[in-house]
């Protein structure tokens, strides 16, 4: 599959009036909601993005924050084009109750319980919707392929978005594909959402930052990381052959290795995308992955059987599948309002 670039038009001032529902032509903004940044895109209904805008997630204030990226991505596209915004789309990471707008344990946003529809809907009198940030993200990748899926996100957390008979799968409770907190060692550290060693706390990007300052504190074996590195300093120092790096880096992959064994063998999916954050690392996260899920199919017939119609994507996070997703979701609610409307009448 070949994922396009988007164009990207620039901010500017004055409010939009927002079409009647049933029109085509009308524009949705997508907002994903990341631990460290928010990103905000306007799309069309042919998914071109018409806006885009990342800025650091404000966790002190963040229902005020995207109110106000929506109100500024509604007035740039009204000014630059004439076109106007009919409803928005929220991807959250934690436990989403899409119908009230309800968004509970974001706990890597260390953020409350919020009624994050009906507050943003207010703030800039359109219809908000909210989704699933991972669930988001795979319906729109979904969009781009064909058969089932699975999305798994790696960032500030871990969650996967599932799709199964063109459906994203919520399950009962709303947290499915939170795999980010399945426990993995069970004698490790405190997760935020309250249990020890959790998926994220050895492969997310802060536990990836924190191995490495680890290690460079330790200064034993002598490793180019500092103090201050960053996930992405490790894959870079990965690339370049510094030993610590890389085995950070090969102990990331097979707990993600071991993940998507365990999602395969669970769903029976043939196609895994691998998005988030830490995804920017490309190859350098990828090709550690693959050679880890080899190391499990030479030892399991089972698994090789499995994975050897599969397909495993890496999806650059500059296309914002999250916001792309959420804008896609805000059309869809919006335009199955009105054909409820119409065939009400």
């Amino acid at each position: 599959m070949t994922f396009g670039s988007a164009a990207i038009a620039q901010p500017a001032l004055h409010p939009p009036t927002a079409p009647a529902s049933g029109d085509a032509e009308f524009l949705t903004i997508g907002i994903d909601v990341g631990g460290t940044k928010i990103a905000c895109v306007v799309t069309d209904a042919r998914d071109q993005v018409l806006h885009h805008h990342v800025e650091p997630t404000d966790r002190n204030r963040l229902t005020e924050q995207i109110g106000e990226l929506a109100a500024r991505a509604g007035r740039a596209v009204a000014e630059s084009n004439g076109s106007r915004v009919a409803a928005i789309g929220v991807a959250i990471p934690g436990q989403v109750e899409p119908r009230h707008g309800r968004a509970e344990l974001a706990v890597n946003l260390g953020a409350p319980d919020m009624e994050l529809g009906p507050t943003v809907s207010s703030a800039t009198g359109l219809p908000c919707f909210v989704e699933h940030d991972a669930r988001a993200a795979a319906m729109w990748v979904h969009g781009r392929g064909s058969g089932d899926l699975c999305y798994l996100s790696v960032g500030t957390g871990i969650a996967a978005g599932i799709v199964l008979d063109g459906r994203p799968l919520a399950g009962e409770t709303g947290l499915a594909g939170e795999v980010g907190h399945s426990v993995v060692d069970p004698n490790g550290l405190p997760c935020p959402c309250g249990s020890i060693g959790c998926l994220e706390t050895v492969a997310a990007g802060p536990a990836i930052a924190r191995k490495a300052r680890e290690a460079a504190a330790a200064s034993t074996p002598t490793t180019t990381l500092t103090t201050r590195a960053s996930a992405e300093d490790v894959f870079r120092a990965a690339a370049a052959h510094d030993a610590v790096a890389k085995q950070i880096v090969n102990e990331v992959a097979m707990h993600l290795a071991r993940a998507l064994r365990s999602l395969i063998l669970t769903l029976g999916v043939q196609r895994i995308v691998i998005g988030g954050g830490v995804a920017a690392a490309g190859d350098a996260l990828l090709n550690p992955i693959l050679a880890a899920l080899q190391k499990e199919r030479d030892r399991s017939p089972l698994v090789e059987a499995v994975f050897a119609s599969t397909s495993i994507e890496l999806l650059p996070p500059d296309l914002e599948p999250g916001a792309r997703g959420a804008a896609l979701a805000a059309r869809q609610r919006i335009g199955a309002a009105h054909r409820e409307e119409v065939a009400e009448r």
